[in-house]
């Protein structure tokens, strides 16, 4: 099994080594583990990522821990792009000169409400949920056009804190996945919902369903930001995705996806030797 959403300290709120969280993913028995650290370029949320400047130091961190460890686990390297209009064609330039193997997206503020932190509870709060919900789904239309990205993280986290938008934006999520399916791309199953008020994973398990009907490939993903929660809820998630029809998860080497299967025999460990290595 893999972990294809693992932070690391240079985003300024997650603790560990990097060594610490691949040893873990190991000690679980993943065969493949993914850090997919923070780049926030939105004004409020510079202090919650690496700067620009730290990324090559990242890129090669990563980058020589997955030879340290290639007989053990296969280590690869993203960044969780935080889209914000204003900065997008910033964040193409800083992107273009790495190797990555995955880019995943997210929208983590709508103008300057950060909607996923508890710092604006109040602000938030005080927000209608459709009102968020509405230009949530209008921003992640607009990233799914403007970034070039292959993972959508956790897809409807605007029900991170507990609050429900109404019926009648199913269809306007049903509207993004038709688009998610378009354009080839692969969505996260984050894990991390369930020690969140939202008590189940991202995305729920109605689009979940929703994603295997449109023929939309899923990964994995705990959103660890400390190293004992590497693969956290995976047992529950693996669950999920076998009842809801899924019998791979995508992982990827150089932005180019293959399947990892559920349920593993010794002929797939083959298969996966032979086409998702480093």
């Amino acid at each position: 099994m893999i972990d294809y959403h693992v932070h690391t300290s240079l985003c300024n709120h997650a603790n560990g080594t990097m060594d610490q969280y691949i040893q873990n993913a190991i000690a679980a028995g993943l065969t493949e583990i993914c850090f997919l650290d923070h780049l926030t370029l939105h004004e409020r949320g510079r202090h919650l990522s690496m700067t620009p400047g730290y990324v090559p130091f990242y890129y090669q961190s990563a980058r020589q821990l997955a030879h340290t460890y290639k007989n053990h686990i296969r280590v690869k390297v993203g960044l969780e792009v935080d889209y914000d209009p204003k900065n997008a064609y910033a964040v193409k330039k800083i992107i273009a000169p790495y190797d990555f193997d995955v880019i995943g997206g997210s929208v983590h503020f709508i103008d300057t409400l950060n909607i996923v932190s508890t710092k604006d509870t109040e602000a938030r709060e005080s927000e209608n949920i459709d009102v968020i919900c509405k230009h949530y789904l209008a921003l992640l239309d607009e990233m799914i056009e403007t970034l070039s990205v292959d993972i959508i993280c956790h897809l409807d986290i605007i029900k991170k804190f507990g609050r429900r938008h109404s019926a009648e934006f199913e269809k306007k999520f049903d509207a993004i996945l038709s688009k998610i399916s378009y354009k080839n791309l692969t969505v996260e199953l984050n894990t991390s919902g369930y020690n969140h008020k939202a008590n189940e994973f991202y995305p729920k398990p109605l689009l979940l369903k929703k994603c295997h009907e449109k023929n939309i490939r899923i990964t994995i993903g705990s959103d660890a930001h400390q190293p004992q929660h590497v693969a956290r809820h995976f047992d529950q998630a693996i669950d999920l995705l076998t009842k809801t029809g899924y019998q791979y998860v995508s992982a990827f080497t150089r932005r180019k996806p293959y399947d990892i299967p559920l349920l593993i025999n010794n002929h797939d460990i083959l298969k996966i030797q032979n086409g998702g290595a480093s």
